[in-house]
């Protein structure tokens, strides 16, 4: 990431610019010293109107403790604004969601979000919509949640809603109205909503390969609630409502929400007379909680993940006898490539899926990974099929199919196409499918048969393309049934099933 201005320059007078921490669509963030010695942070504004550095102003008198302080709006010789505000040293809400992708405890969700609507009523109190929340502006210090980045955000009277063209916040934390140009601080609502989902489960509610898809269904998708504790269920539907109208009408109506959840997880159950008890010392005052979140434990993923690659090899010798029995095939030279195949397969997929599990990442990017282990299958293929390469790799590559008189193949068994075939077979059937889904432990469905006429339908229409690949269709097929039968699956929580959200 190149910055602007390196460590040691001098841009806006009485600071000194230590390094770069960050940068966004509205410039990039310094963190600097004062000659004084105080320790700031200074952003770069680039691209933004009047308007916007006029909403830097009103927010320079905000204080609150759950606010970054906003110290000065100043330029600098060349004309450009800076606006000098607190440094905060703690990490971000989202580096903290990454190493917890199952959610964070609930008491302590529970407690960051009321820090957070109290933050954010305390705008809405004064006229001030967020308009970018998300966990990327949500920092975390010594166990106290302070929400940045509200500087550059939208001044908005009680009543007043505003009309715009230019793209607002992030399209996870998006709220449906805000395609239309015609919004209010309902948004911050929404987007508190969707950081309470994220929270408690991990995950965002909607998630797409693209910015349009995840806009669509904003706009049109109920979310799923059965990831979701129970009781939290009611809160989050109400927030994530497509109807401004149908969501809380406040940051605090929702805080006074989610503090009632608190309050029946926490009613003490009825007590019989018993002897007289020992003096009760009265409540302490609760530690930082920051510290004390459980990390996810590579042993025992590393446990699961044996697991799974054992009992593949078991299911793959099922379905080989399943395969070979009703074509009266007992060679081992007939069936033995078809085990090997099978159990290739569905190990290329488990241990990449291992890595990705309760993670989001850009499906086009695994996409690609997907298709690198499907032609290192499909070398495997080759060398089942007995066509071993020919060294010294100097020598000519044979044409297309066959070989130039007196000039030796690649590969004895077959021509340079009948090698394209096999890797171009099993590469895009492997880029086609998100083959991951399968093994993700929080999947919907314990089995289900979608994937498996999913990898049918691409095994056929790719078989007609490449038939030299016969036996990879009938490995391609009996891989997600393998898969979903080796791998977790964490179900939801049973109460869950009997709520649905239609749309509003």
């Amino acid at each position: 990431m190149k910055f602007a201005y390196c460590s040691g320059q001098r841009p806006l007078d009485g600071y000194t610019l230590k390094r770069g921490i960050g940068r966004g669509g509205f410039g990039e963030v310094y963190f600097g010293v004062s000659d004084g010695g105080k320790e700031v942070a200074l952003k770069l504004c680039r691209g933004n109107n009047d308007v916007e550095l006029r909403g830097v102003a009103q927010c320079l008198n905000l204080k609150h403790p759950n606010l970054v302080n906003l110290y000065d709006l100043r330029q600098d010789g060349q004309g450009e604004t800076w606006v000098i505000m607190e440094y905060v040293s703690g990490e971000p809400l989202n580096v903290v969601l990454t190493r917890h992708p199952n959610g964070l405890p609930v008491e302590l969700a529970q407690q960051w979000f009321l820090a957070l609507a109290r933050a954010v009523a305390y705008l809405h109190d004064h006229g001030i919509v967020h308009r970018d929340l998300k966990p990327g502006n949500i920092f975390l210090e010594n166990g106290t949640l302070k929400v940045g980045d509200y500087g550059l955000c939208k001044f908005i009277s009680g009543t007043q809603a505003t009309r715009q063209s230019q793209s607002v916040g992030t399209v996870h934390y998006m709220a449906p109205e805000i395609s239309t140009g015609n919004y209010n601080k309902q948004i911050d609502v929404y987007a508190g909503g969707v950081i309470l989902y994220e929270m408690l489960t991990g995950r965002v509610p909607f998630e797409g390969e693209s910015a349009g898809e995840i806009l669509m269904k904003h706009l049109t998708s109920p979310p799923d609630l059965s990831k979701l504790p129970p009781e939290f269920m009611t809160v989050v539907a109400k927030a994530l409502a497509k109807n401004p109208a149908m969501r809380y009408a406040s940051m605090t109506e929702m805080a006074r929400a989610v503090e009632a959840v608190c309050r029946q997880e926490k009613r003490p159950e009825p007590v019989r007379p018993a002897a007289p008890a020992p003096k009760a010392k009265p409540p302490e005052a609760p530690e930082p909680i920051l510290t004390a979140l459980p990390v996810v434990s590579w042993h025992t993923q590393l446990s699961e993940l044996c697991g799974s690659l054992a009992l593949t090899t078991l299911f793959a010798g099922l379905a080989t006898t399943l395969w070979a029995v009703p074509g009266q095939m007992h060679s081992w030279t007939e069936v033995g490539p078809f085990f090997f195949l099978t159990v290739a397969v569905c190990w290329a997929v488990l241990i990449p899926a291992k890595f990705w599990a309760g993670q989001r990442g850009d499906s086009w990017a695994r996409r690609v990974v997907m298709l690198g282990c499907g032609l290192l299958v499909g070398l495997g293929a080759l060398w089942m099929e007995g066509w071993l390469p020919r060294l010294p790799l100097a020598q000519p590559l044979p044409w297309p199919g066959s070989s130039p008189p007196g000039m030796p193949s690649l590969f004895p068994g077959g021509g340079v196409a009948d090698v394209a075939a096999y890797l171009s077979y099993f590469g895009l059937a492997f880029f086609a499918l998100r083959w991951w889904r399968m093994a993700d432990p929080r999947r919907s469905q314990r089995f289900s048969f979608g994937p498996i006429l999913a990898a049918g339908f691409w095994g056929l229409i790719l078989l007609l393309i490449w038939p030299q690949a016969m036996r990879g269709a009938g490995a391609l097929l009996a891989a997600p049934i393998i898969i979903q039968l080796v791998s977790p699956w964490e179900a939801p929580p049973p109460a869950s099933k009997r709520m649905r959200l239609r749309p509003a």
